[in-house]
């Protein structure tokens, strides 16, 4: 008979455990989406929300309503991110031609007329950091020669 008693009180356990974990799943999906973290935790659901696992959890903020997210979190931002982009092979080879498509088409934009790191940038489409360290490397080995200072620095080719 104990037996018995025992399974029933452990089937209401799981029962209840259950019914709570459902219940902590509802109250994250119908929240407003501009509660934050701790005021969840310090609601009365806080302790049963604590012991949702971060599945279980994810799947109540997969389930919140669209419409109840605020203007600003919605929006896009209008300026393109930089993203950089790893190669999967870590071939030199990969490593040198990149290298040498920047050489050249640093060249063949100076070619021309003086340029700003800016006007550069834009140019062959590489990043002003990485700009600069090649050009301080094209230019300490002389192949190109820079005037002017600061931001109106014009990058050329040395007369020979």
């Amino acid at each position: 008979m104990t037996e018995i008693a025992q399974f029933f009180e452990t089937a209401l356990r799981q029962n209840r455990a259950n019914l709570l974990r459902r219940a902590a799943i509802n109250t994250v999906a119908k929240m407003p989406a501009d509660t934050t973290l701790r005021e969840l935790l310090e609601s009365e659901a806080g302790a049963t929300i604590r012991a949702l696992t971060l599945k279980e959890l994810g799947e109540a903020l997969a389930e919140v309503d669209p419409g109840t997210i605020p203007e600003f979190a919605r929006r896009r931002r209008k300026r393109p991110r930089i993203v950089a982009v790893s190669s999967a092979r870590s071939d030199s080879d990969d490593a040198e031609s990149r290298e040498a498509r920047i050489y050249r088409e640093i060249m063949e934009a100076v070619r021309d007329e003086p340029m700003t790191i800016g006007q550069l940038a834009k140019k062959i489409q590489v990043d002003t950091i990485e700009l600069r360290g090649y050009l301080a490397w094209m230019k300490k080995m002389g192949k190109i020669a820079s005037s002017g200072r600061a931001r109106a620095t014009r990058y050329q080719i040395p007369p020979h």
